[in-house]
């Protein structure tokens, strides 16, 4: 009894009070122009602003819930009662405030810019403004029993879940890129059609040593990247070979073959390659690769021409079919890539390229000549942040404030920071990029307490230094508690 006698009061204090909510839809719709505040907004704006995406859940449930709950007594399949309704709807407005007020103090900290990010809050906005009218006339509807109160209801209603598909796939897009709801879409265009290569002009070594090699040796051997000296992007480096005493490639003999000779080694033998943690070639693979070089590793062997050999017959059969997946994946995964570069905003001032041998992986540079790039330039970045593995800001007006973002790019293997404005202060928000091997800091303003820091990388391998004011002393202790990292006074490398 007490349940209903409260349920009682607060309809008719909705009743009585129903045109706050119809000033409350006006009112939301002035929300976008309040213009940004001169100070930086507190830590506790940027505590409750990153609630937002928590709570926006509530709003997307209980609306559709509503709209769905409607439908279904419109033909008769469900008996709602109207308080039942009308308490859903009252929470939704709720949440909708809630969450757009959370969604405005993030948008307010700047972590957010852009159109998407304007076209995510004016859809907050319109969403909250569309709840509220229809709160406004279903009390209406309620009290006079006029029909147009009704309808105004249900375009209300309708329109507040097509803005909230709308808000929804705008949100996701400041995270994941502007087709992260529609990629999947099945009524869109067409992907590009992918035909695989002919095996008639297939070649042993272009189409299959190669593709094996591609994936699991190249990421060390390649032309920025050379481990031993040895690069394996092409057939003339692959016969130039590296900086050891033995040659990596002889025609006729496998055996005499340090490229040979190192995949086949016992895998606890230190000079087994690939190194631990990367895939090693699989039985077939290794065969293929024997018989290649023991039958004059003809860069220019056809695969219809092996496959004549019946003892290397079913192991080209195997590979082919493997290599066509492997290839159209491969396709797709760059094609994905692209479209995740195309859909970024305000990233005209850097340079972005596809990892030719990691079609997942995204390098990035700044342009030359060099334009201005600074900490809030890179928040543009943040729908790429996972596929980032080597990146570049040589010369950039980049601070210590920039490592919050840097250290999101979970993927980082290499980062240069040459004649940026940075002291080191940020390096420990680095701590978790667990891929990182090469930092380059020359010519900064980093110190010996800040420099301390890298020791928390726990793949560290090359630290560049040159022109800084490092002592000598420092150097020394970092190399005692990790031996591992390798502190170069030199300049390093420009990428």
């Amino acid at each position: 009894m007490r349940s209903n006698s409260l349920m009682i009061r607060l309809k008719n204090i909705c009743l009585k009070y129903r045109f706050v909510f119809l000033f409350l839809a006006i009112a939301v719709l002035f929300l976008p122009f309040i213009g940004p505040q001169e100070d930086p907004p507190s830590e506790f704006v940027f505590f409750l602003g990153r609630f937002h995406p928590l709570i926006i859940h509530f709003p997307i449930v209980l609306i559709l819930l509503v709209l769905i709950i409607e439908v279904f007594k419109k033909y008769k399949l469900l008996e709602v009662p109207k308080n039942v309704i009308g308490l859903l709807l009252g929470a939704s407005l709720i949440s909708c405030l809630v969450s757009l007020g959370l969604g405005f103090l993030l948008y307010s900290t700047g972590e957010y810019t852009g159109e998407i990010a304007q076209q995510h809050l004016w859809g907050g906005v319109l969403l909250s403004a569309a709840v509220s009218l229809a709160v406004f006339f279903l009390l209406s509807y309620g009290q006079s029993k006029a029909q147009y109160f009704s309808t105004g209801y249900i375009i209300a209603l309708i329109f507040a879940n097509g803005t909230l598909i709308y808000t929804s796939h705008q949100g996701g897009s400041l995270t994941h890129g502007k087709e992260f709801l529609t990629e999947y879409f099945p009524i869109k265009s067409q992907e590009p059609d992918w035909q695989p290569k002919p095996v008639e002009e297939m070649l042993v070594y272009d189409d299959v040593i190669v593709a094996f090699m591609d994936r699991k040796c190249m990421s060390c051997h390649n032309e920025n990247k050379a481990k031993g000296g040895l690069i394996l992007t092409s057939f003339e480096d692959l016969v130039k070979g590296g900086k050891g005493d033995h040659p990596s490639l002889v025609k006729n003999s496998s055996l005499e073959s340090e490229v040979y000779r190192r995949v086949t080694l016992p895998v606890n033998d230190d000079d087994f390659m690939p190194p631990e943690g990367k895939s090693p070639l699989n039985e077939n693979e290794v065969s293929l690769l024997k018989w290649w070089i023991d039958n004059g590793a003809d860069p220019e062997l056809r695969i219809t021409e092996a496959s004549l050999n019946p003892e290397i017959e079913s192991i080209v059969q195997v590979y082919l079919t493997e290599l066509k997946t492997q290839q159209r994946n491969r396709h797709l995964q760059k094609l994905s890539t692209e479209n995740l570069i195309n859909s970024l905003e305000n990233v005209e001032n850097i340079e972005m390229k596809i990892d030719p041998y990691d079609e997942k992986s995204i390098f990035i540079s700044m342009k030359f000549p060099p334009s201005s790039f600074g900490d809030k330039d890179l928040i543009n970045l943040q729908p790429v942040f996972q596929n980032i593995t080597k990146a570049s800001f040589i010369g950039s007006d980049i601070t210590d404030d920039g490592f919050y973002h840097l250290g999101q790019m979970s993927s980082l293997k290499e980062l240069y920071l040459q004649q940026t404005q940075i002291n080191g202060e940020g390096l420990a928000q680095l701590s978790k990029l667990s891929n990182l091997q090469l930092l380059d800091l020359s010519k900064t303003k980093v110190n010996d307490g800040n420099l301390l820091n890298i020791l928390m990388l726990p793949a560290l391998q090359d630290v560049y230094i040159n022109e800084t004011l490092i002592s000598k002393e420092v150097i020394d202790a970092i190399k005692a508690y990790n031996p591992g990292i390798k502190i170069h006074l030199e300049r390093g490398t420009y990428f």
